[in-house]
């Protein structure tokens, strides 16, 4: 899949590795700045993470438009989140199992 890795809304990664991934992840600090990466191929398709390794991390999805966002039904840890998006890069579906989801509504 082709997707571009948004770090903070102040770095983007096209195609981004799992080193790349990996890094971007952990360097995430909530005491520093906004913490959250958003991987997907369009703005309207996507997973966002959100938090850092000391508060856990928030992760929602999209596919397709706002009738189709999801978020975890609870906070996942840094190895999963690198997991979650690896997976969600190279479009398998394992992100899609690690944990329950439950639909936004707006």
């Amino acid at each position: 899949m082709n997707c571009t890795l948004d770090i903070c809304g102040h770095k983007k990664i096209q195609n981004p590795t799992e080193s790349d991934i990996r890094q971007a992840v952990f360097e995430l600090d909530t005491k520093k700045s906004d913490a959250f990466l958003i991987l997907g191929p369009t703005h309207m398709t996507y997973i966002q993470i959100g938090g850092d390794q000391n508060v856990g991390f928030e992760v929602e999805y999209q596919d397709t438009d706002a009738k189709h966002h999801y978020r975890a039904k609870r906070s996942l840890t840094a190895d999963e989140i690198v997991r979650a998006l690896v997976s969600y890069a190279t479009g398998a579906d394992e992100w899609k199992t690690m944990t329950e989801w439950e639909p936004i509504k707006w």
